[in-house]
């Protein structure tokens, strides 16, 4: 008798649950259907198929293929989609080296800095922030350039009356650099060194500028 009643009840109970289930898949599958029609015929595609969404970077070699000229990766890629500097520390020095390349395109621009190397006599003008950004000259042969990009740096050496022998150092894109003006050129055929500090042990009559 037990028997008899659990098998009518699971039954009925199954009866149930088959007639209350399978009208509704059967309407969310037919309003999902009709859903996905509609976004296909407004955004003019004419043959509907459905797939799996494609991932980022098929989608974008794809639009890489449609579109030569534009760029192969968008302005930001996840890390996990990229090919190269997957590392953090690597990621954030390439950004630093990318953003200081624009920092020095960008002052260049703006500066107009000359082309100038060791062995070369400049002749730069200043502007003094502790003395009421009054302007001053300084001349001196150029002994050491150290390319840096955005950190560029140059040493210039003179020798002034009393005081001996003079080294300065000053950043070429620095603000206070008003100007850079390349008196003469022709000292570089005599050098073949990037660095001329042995002008230090020298006569002062070889490194002076008037």
């Amino acid at each position: 008798m037990l028997r008899q009643l659990t098998s009518k009840t699971c039954r009925v109970v199954a009866r149930s649950l088959a007639q209350w289930t399978m009208p509704t898949v059967v309407a969310e599958t037919q309003q999902l259907t009709t859903l996905r029609a509609f976004r296909a015929i407004s955004t003019g595609i004419s043959h509907v198929t459905f797939q799996s969404e494609p991932s980022t970077s098929s989608a974008v070699a794809r639009a890489a293929e449609t579109a030569p000229n534009s760029p192969p990766f968008p302005a930001w890629t996840p890390t996990r989609e990229l090919q190269k500097r997957k590392i953090l520390p690597k990621r954030m020095g390439h950004l630093l080296q990318v953003l200081e390349k624009e920092k020095e395109v960008a002052a260049q621009q703006q500066l107009d800095r000359p082309e100038f190397g060791p062995g070369d006599l400049i002749e730069l003008k200043l502007s003094v922030p502790e003395n009421k950004r009054r302007t001053t000259a300084f001349k001196g042969i150029c002994i050491a350039k150290r390319n840096r990009g955005w950190r560029t740096s140059f040493t210039l050496r003179n020798f002034i009356g009393n005081s001996g022998g003079i080294e300065r150092t000053f950043p070429l894109y620095s603000p206070h650099v008003l100007e850079i003006k390349v008196l003469s050129a022709a000292g570089r055929k005599k050098y073949r060194r990037a660095k001329l500090y042995f002008l230090r042990e020298r006569q002062p009559k070889e490194y002076r500028v008037a």
